[in-house]
């Protein structure tokens, strides 16, 4: 199973309680011009995942030990004339998603949020190193 995967089902999981959001498993693409996120507020989508393979160290018979970062960015949009009383709490379990990631010696998650006509954007971005 891919990351992705592991961290579309912890999100899941992580937001079953908040019954007023949603997953969706697709990419967030573009649909006229306007990310799905945007069309589907309150839906969270994860896009692919982004692997970046570095060498950490030689050893002495010549192979290299490398580390894997794979980064995913998730997405989720509200309307922000709307106040909605739980969204701290979804974006709590949105970044403790992370954790339910195994194999990985690290992971880190973080976000932001853009106010664009009236829709807030959360930006979520999740790393995950292996070695």
């Amino acid at each position: 199973m891919s990351k992705r995967t592991d961290l579309i089902s912890q999100i899941t999981t992580n937001i079953a309680a908040h019954t007023s959001f949603a997953i969706n498993e697709e990419l967030p693409f573009l649909s006229g011009g306007i990310p799905l996120y945007e069309k589907n507020m309150r839906t969270i989508y994860v896009d692919e995942q982004q692997i970046a393979v570095d060498e950490l160290y030689d050893t002495l018979d010549g192979q290299a030990v490398n580390q894997t970062t794979t980064t995913i960015n998730a997405y989720l949009s509200v309307d922000a004339k709307e106040q909605l009383t739980d969204i701290d709490t979804v974006v709590a379990n949105l970044l403790v998603a992370r954790n339910g990631i195994a194999n990985t010696i690290e992971s880190t998650s973080d976000y932001e949020t853009d106010i664009v006509n009236d829709v807030i954007t959360y930006t979520f971005e999740y790393n995950f190193i292996t070695v």
